[in-house]
């Protein structure tokens, strides 16, 4: 299936990531939906512990999914099994036999669906950057190994053109070709991280998932690896989901920003729409903790804390996301909606 620019290359829908904790389940990711457009920078803040970097292995697949489903190009690549299962015993037990099988068509037909994309090697167009490059990279491995591996996996045999590939990759990042040889010991913090980012391209993707790869290097360092992933952007035509809890990093580098808190999306807009007029108070708040270098302004500056008991103006109504300006959503009520919307259309 061919695509334009602009299209969705990756859809999300209802994605669930549920982990059992003893006789307990974390929701660590609990229905969140969203398109990613060919081309541009999705970015996903929030802070630890919000589900965003439980929802980029979900997507890349290192987890199988608890609900919802995953589109890659148009292609299923994941469905929520256990969910769907959950829904099948329902009916059962409603004596709905009708639905229950129907739902179990329905299960079948998307199990197979995902296989059979999987088979046909269209993962090989998602790679990751992973936040960690001491912890990603193997240390018993050489570089060219490391490299290397995702293209064996992929098909390709000849020596010197899995060489050439890995000298190819190493360019690109800012390494030397005779990098190759050396342990992931054996380099700088951000080298590692290029070394990762090296990996990640090999394989020549069109969509790679960046899982806060800056935060865990210097600050003289952060600003060469944004600029090298600007920059592979544009000479491959990537498509960037960037993850980060650094708002002002996302806001320099993202086109659209999703905003996560406690598993779910509560607010999604253009990243200058959403620090212009933010919407949710979670994101009043998470803007208002932006350390500013001028001392008589952070002296002055109140900085606002979100309660999520207080309601949200939902009136006892679950939140949803919903579109209170063009492009711009916000998880609420109908009544804190309307509240929103009515203030929109004033201004």
């Amino acid at each position: 299936m061919t695509q334009g620019p602009g299209e969705p290359i990756l859809k999300v829908e209802h994605l669930k990531q549920y982990f059992k904790t003893g006789r307990a389940e974390l929701k660590a990711v609990d229905g969140i939906s969203f398109e990613v457009r060919r081309g541009e920078v999705f970015g996903i803040v929030g802070e630890s512990g919000c589900g965003k970097t439980t929802a980029a292995r979900s997507i890349i697949g290192l987890y199988d999914i608890t609900g919802g489903d995953i589109w890659f190009k148009g292609r299923r690549i994941a469905t929520g099994i256990p969910d769907m299962k959950k829904r099948i015993k329902r009916a059962q037990k409603a004596g709905s036999r009708a639905e229950a099988a129907l739902l179990s068509e329905t299960l079948r037909k998307n199990i197979e669906e995902a296989r059979t994309s999987k088979r046909s090697g269209i993962m090989t167009g998602m790679q990751m950057v992973f936040q960690d490059p001491v912890a990603s990279l193997n240390p018993r491995m050489t570089v060219r190994e490391i490299i290397a591996e995702g293209l064996i996996i992929s098909g390709m045999r000849g020596k010197e053109e899995i060489s050439l590939a890995v000298a190819s990759a190493l360019e690109q990042v800012g390494l030397l070709a005779e990098h190759a040889g050396r342990y992931p010991h054996e380099f700088s913090g951000g080298q590692r991280q290029r070394i990762g980012i090296a990996r990640a391209i090999a394989l020549k993707p069109e969509l790679i998932i960046a899982d806060e790869p800056i935060s865990a290097l210097d600050v003289s360092v952060q600003a060469q690896v944004i600029n090298l992933l600007n920059e592979l952007r544009r000479q491959m035509g990537l498509t960037l989901i960037f993850i980060s809890h650094d708002l002002s990093v996302v806001k320099y580098f993202s086109d659209r920003i999703a905003v996560m808190y406690g598993g779910k999306i509560v607010e999604l807009a253009e990243a200058r729409e959403l620090f212009s007029r933010p919407a949710h108070p979670y994101t009043r708040a998470l803007l208002s903790s932006i350390p500013l270098p001028d001392p008589y302004y952070e002296k002055r500056k109140q900085r606002l804390t979100y309660n999520p008991v207080s309601g949200r103006g939902c009136g006892g109504e679950p939140p949803q996301l919903r579109e209170i300006f063009p492009g711009h959503y916000v998880s609420c009520g109908r009544a804190e909606y309307e509240r929103l919307a009515a203030a929109g259309a004033e201004k």
